[in-house]
């Protein structure tokens, strides 16, 4: 079969382009003078036997030195089955053998225009026949339409072939050592293309040979000149960039120089020189950020296909969405800078199996933890509205009873549900939330009051083993802080601050509200440990109860505070001189005074001047049918009473004695409508009443 084509002579005329060319070097290098690599010599390779045993299909690899030819071990390679339409096929090269002896040269050569440079280095590297074509002068046309194939590529140079040009861009072999890989950038200065090692064993350092030319020229800019890139190593010590010249091209500059002999000739020949250097840099500085950008452009071509493909093998276990997500959000590095992702290769079904359980345990664990996230930010917002609810209905609430805090209300386990159990997907809306709260709160009000009431009988049951809960309203039950030392009565611990606070006992979803709500609107659960039955304390009591006529096994400190007693320290006005200590019976659990001695409504034509003595700040009291709070003047609580809920009252026969405090027997008189905001109490500071002389 003939290999000729009348094509052949056409193609120069349909391949015709214009060509821009860079100045030339002093050093012209053709193609059959810079083979790309030679056989190392002391090979050990074997041949392999081919179809018709002709040498001709030994493997040209062989001749290029890679990484495994360094002395180092070379990794056992796990056998892959060989394709069916591969089988049966003889000689290494296999269909690529059949192509170069049979296929003919005009069909071969219209199959490689529609190639790249890179792909025709890649296939002279295969076999000698496909060398041998393409080393051929006849296969030009061929190279240069691959090299107009590709875009935006900088014009081949005047002082190369198009198979140089191609080599110097695509070539994966230092032209120095012939070893493959730990290439530099190209040296287009130096017309060459080498690994690191040689060129640092090569090139000497620029400085030195600048130093050595003559003053003429040697900072005109004209020397051949590039640089070694550095190297930042993070564990050891990094590698610093190096300039370095051209020992040959600089001597034959040398040699130029002295040939001339005026100085209008130097100048000539230095700027044109300068000129030639200026038009290499320019060029080999447009070829190395094409080259760049070429191969930026394929490795993310390649990270595109790669991420596409994870994506829809995700898809099959039903991971992709959270994928999506995680590549949507600012946490896309999680996923796009994955060890297994982030590569500029194809998924492989090996490299899927690898990392498959890696990546899948990661987006799963994600996924656990953004719908906790998730969950977190929706339940906090419940927890907003719901606190919102909580001081809203607090205003109207009647505190003769113990209260709950907003923590003990939204930690109990009807609340719990409703904000955790909840999918945060569903809206619930302040309406629903203030039905609900409407509905759940009775009945956490009493599971939670049925607890502390028993928390407290058990606290009096330590010294009082008789001790019930009706007790506890009582007036002589007395309970103390270990904390503030402060005395007080049923139900005035619950809003006490001492006994506010988060335990070791809490929950996590206590913790939870504690860490992610505002300080100010939690104080905490309520914590009674810190209380004891005050038996002084109660003592002291029974003495002002039986002084204001009142029985001791019956009166509740809702009467003693209807009684209103006044009362003296004697203790304190002995050790005072002329002072008078006098005080209110809310006084008294304030007064912090040991074995102190008390008399009571004694005091006759002296309690107006006494009275009037008095500090105005009292606490509130709140109304017995809505709850209200209703001032702390008899006046301002009748004329609630008598406009919200239509009461009426006989007109008392005594005047006030002042304007601060009203008459004793015009609160008795509606004692059953009002009551003390213990709630109030727990936070108002106590003044007492000094009286100098004698009233």
């Amino acid at each position: 079969m003939t290999r000729r084509s009348s094509r052949i002579s056409q193609q120069k005329s349909n391949t015709a382009r214009t060509i821009s060319h860079a100045s030339p070097t002093a050093v012209t290098l053709h193609a059959n003078t810079q083979p790309l690599t030679s056989r190392p010599m002391g090979s050990t390779r074997k041949r392999l036997r081919t179809s018709d045993g002709d040498d001709e299909d030994e493997d040209n690899v062989s001749e290029y030195r890679d990484n495994d030819n360094r002395g180092q071990s070379r990794r056992k390679k796990k056998k892959t089955k060989m394709p069916a339409e591969f089988r049966k096929v003889r000689g290494k090269r296999g269909l690529l053998e059949r192509l170069a002896k049979d296929v003919p040269l005009d069909i071969i050569f219209e199959i490689f225009c529609y190639l790249d440079s890179s792909d025709l280095i890649n296939l002279a590297l295969t076999t000698r026949d496909l060398r041998s074509i393409l080393m051929s002068k006849a296969s030009d046309f061929v190279w240069r339409s691959a090299r107009l194939n590709l875009d935006d590529l900088p014009p081949l140079p005047k002082d190369l072939s198009e198979f140089q040009y191609a080599d110097f861009i695509f070539g994966i072999h230092c032209h120095l050592c012939s070893r493959k890989g730990d290439l530099i950038p190209t040296l287009w200065s130096f017309r060459t293309r080498c690994c690191r090692t040689c060129a640092v064993d090569t090139f000497p350092y620029f400085l030195t040979l600048k130093r050595a030319q003559p003053h003429d020229y040697r900072d005109a800019n004209i020397l051949p000149r590039e640089v070694i890139p550095g190297i930042y190593r993070k564990d050891r010590k990094s590698i610093a960039v190096r300039h370095i010249g051209h020992t040959a091209l600089t001597q034959q500059l040398r040699e130029q120089y002295d040939a001339l002999k005026t100085e209008e000739e130097i100048d000539v020949w230095i700027s044109r020189k300068w000129e030639e250097q200026e038009a290499l840099r320019e060029h080999g500085r447009l070829c190395n950020e094409w080259y760049s950008k070429m191969v930026q452009d394929r490795d993310d071509k390649l990270f595109e296909e790669r991420k596409d493909a994870i994506l829809q093998k995700l898809d099959e276990l039903g991971l992709r969405e959270e994928a999506e997500i995680i590549i949507n959000s600012e946490e896309s590095y999680l996923f796009l800078e994955h060890d297994a992702v982030n590569q500029s290769k194809k998924l492989t079904v090996q490299a899927w199996n690898k990392m498959k359980s890696n990546l899948a345990v990661m987006l799963s664990e994600h996924k656990e933890i953004r719908i906790a996230g998730e969950h977190k930010i929706v339940a906090v917002r419940r927890y907003e509205t719901l606190v919102e609810l909580y001081h809203q209905a607090l205003k109207d609430s009647d505190f003769r009873e113990p209260y709950p805090l907003v923590l003990d209300v939204l930690t109990d386990q009807d609340f719990k549900k409703l904000i955790w159990n909840t999918s945060c997907s569903d809206v619930l809306s302040r309406a629903f939330l203030s039905s609900q709260y409407s509905q759940l709160l009775p009945a956490v009000l009493q599971r939670w009051r049925s607890a502390k009431i028993l928390e407290l009988v058990g606290i009096v049951q330590r010294k009082i083993p008789g001790f019930t809960s009706s007790d506890l309203y009582l007036a002589v039950t007395v309970f103390g802080c270990k904390g503030c030392k402060i005395k007080m009565h049923f139900p005035e611990m619950f809003y006490h601050k001492c006994c506010q606070g988060f335990s070791a006992n809490d929950d996590l979803r206590a913790e939870f509200f504690r860490s992610n709500y505002l300080w100010d609107l939690c104080k905490g659960s309520c914590n009674l440990s810190k209380l004891f039955f005050d038996r002084s304390g109660s003592g002291t009591v029974k003495l002002v109860v039986e002084a204001c006529g009142l029985d001791p096994k019956t009166a509740s400190s809702q009467d003693l505070y209807a009684a209103e007693p006044l009362i003296e320290c004697l203790t304190c006005s002995a050790r005072a001189g002329s002072d008078r200590l006098f005080m209110g019976f809310r006084g008294v659990l304030k007064h912090r005074c040991n074995n102190g001695r008390y008399t009571v409504n004694s005091f006759g034509e002296e309690t107006k001047d006494i009275l009037s003595c008095e500090p105005s700040l009292r606490g509130y009291l709140k109304c017995a049918h809505c709850h209200r709070e209703i001032g702390n003047k008899a006046t301002g609580v009748r004329q609630h009473l008598e406009n919200w809920h239509e009461l009426t009252f006989e007109n008392s026969s005594e005047p006030d004695i002042t304007q601060q405090s009203p008459p004793d027997q015009t609160l008795k008189s509606m004692q059953d409508h009002w009551y003390w905001n213990t709630r109030e109490c727990a936070y108002l500071k106590y003044e007492f009443s000094f009286i100098t002389g004698n009233a």
